[in-house]
């Protein structure tokens, strides 16, 4: 007698789910996506795809779901994205399926309730207000002190439409100016916070199950985001366990997940350090973007894609943590707008002994257009001996790093 396979919905956007982990995901359960009309060639290998105008119409998101339910049923939901996790989690909340229901989704997605969940708990973040629109900014930044603050919507991810404001002058302008728009059509609030100067920017990427953070690994950034300038090289390194900020930063994990009330998933916690202090900026249930999760693995053997399929499903993660005693360096190779011309390969990094992966992004004939910071041509991962051969190690990247675009029929390059 055949066993009928549990079925499971994957909500998802922007973000790449790693096609062997949607591979993975249809070994043991048949599968129905919700995604834009934007990312739908994503999932050609995928009988059933349901399109949305955008996964912040909950009720666009759940009606496509209620159909799926009618028809196959839904044992999982999937939610890879930032943007996915508040309805992934509404999803299992609706249909009555395991994992991290609506509440803990909205304290991992919103930044106005994961400060007061994190605050309450008597865990260290910045002062903040929240605001229903932009045109409140100027009452805001003098609600928090008339000192520098930084604007951004209660929902998203990475650094888009963030701004940092250092004075009311610039809160009011702000307010009217083009590069804004996304915030005065973000359709939800906004968070205002005091700005920091950070020292170091740290991450911790972690496993939690039953409640209980199994592993959690901890690097920093190269630049802090919010610092990383278009055209400059950016990344992230791993921290020694003997660095003395990484059982701080472990300890902060631990709390901030029992704080939000995660049973199991996985984590991406960001934490700044200013003036010797420690501060939760954000932490998300859901691997760590940018090359993140291929940093873990190759430093701690954790596969934090495979952990997170693996706990949306309800099944018990695999994190048993086999740390290499080198320090593991992940290195974006600066993108550019453009059409390129000539553009750097894995081949020209093979004989340099450290590297470990080399990922390129663009191919000559491409057309880049409008990114992010961060967004790399090129992101190479490679094996020191420590953390002090990294800055020697990232300008023989840029002696071989090549990168020409022709934009409106000029050229201009970067690199040998």
């Amino acid at each position: 007698m055949s066993v009928q396979r549990p079925h499971a919905v994957v909500v998802n956007a922007a973000k790449v789910y790693p096609p062997r982990e949607l591979a993975r995901l249809s070994e043991f359960a048949t599968v129905s996506v919700i995604t834009m009309p934007a990312f739908a060639h994503r999932y050609e290998g995928i009988d059933d795809v349901r399109l949305v105008d955008s996964l912040y119409h909950f009720d666009q998101v759940r009606e496509a779901a209620r159909a799926v339910y009618e028809e196959r049923g839904i044992d999982c939901v999937i939610g890879p994205a930032e943007r996915s996790v508040p309805v992934a989690g509404l999803l299992r909340t609706w249909f009555g399926v395991p994992g991290t229901g609506f509440d803990a989704a909205m304290r991992f997605s919103n930044k106005h309730l994961m400060k007061q969940a994190l605050r309450a708990a008597g865990l260290p973040v910045t002062d903040w207000t929240s605001i229903p629109a932009l045109a409140q900014l100027p009452a805001a930044f003098d609600e928090l002190g008339g000192t520098p603050v930084v604007v951004k919507p209660v929902f998203g991810g990475g650094s888009q439409n963030t701004f940092v404001v250092r004075s009311r002058a610039e809160a009011e302008d702000l307010v009217g100016q083009q590069e804004a728009a996304g915030l005065r059509s973000a359709g939800f609030p906004l968070i205002v916070e005091r700005y920091v100067d950070i020292d170091t920017e740290y991450h911790g990427d972690g496993v939690t199950h039953e409640g209980k953070l199994l592993f959690s690994g901890v690097s920093h950034y190269l630049v802090p985001p919010l610092q990383e300038q278009y055209g400059a090289v950016a990344g992230s390194i791993s921290l020694s366990p003997a660095a003395p900020e990484y059982a701080a930063v472990q300890e902060l994990h631990r709390r901030a997940v029992a704080a939000l009330g995660l049973d199991s998933g996985v984590t991406h916690l960001e934490v700044l350090g200013s003036g010797g202090e420690l501060l939760i900026g954000e932490i998300a249930c859901r691997p760590g973007g940018d090359g993140v999760t291929d940093l873990v693995r190759l430093q701690h053997g954790v596969d934090l894609w495979q952990a997170f399929t693996d706990t949306s499903a309800g099944r018990a993660p695999k994190a048993d943590p086999v740390t290499d005693p080198r320090t593991v360096l992940l290195v974006d190779l600066p993108l550019r707008s453009g059409e390129v011309t000539a553009v750097s390969t894995a081949a020209d990094f093979a004989d340099l002994p450290q590297v470990a992966q080399v990922d390129a992004f663009v191919s000559v004939g491409d057309t880049v257009g409008d990114f992010r910071r961060g967004t790399a041509a090129v992101r190479v991962f490679a094996l020191l001996d420590g953390p002090g051969e990294a800055p020697a190690f990232v300008d023989a990247l840029m002696e071989r790093f090549v990168l020409e675009t022709r934009v409106g029929g000029s050229g201009s390059g970067s690199g040998s």
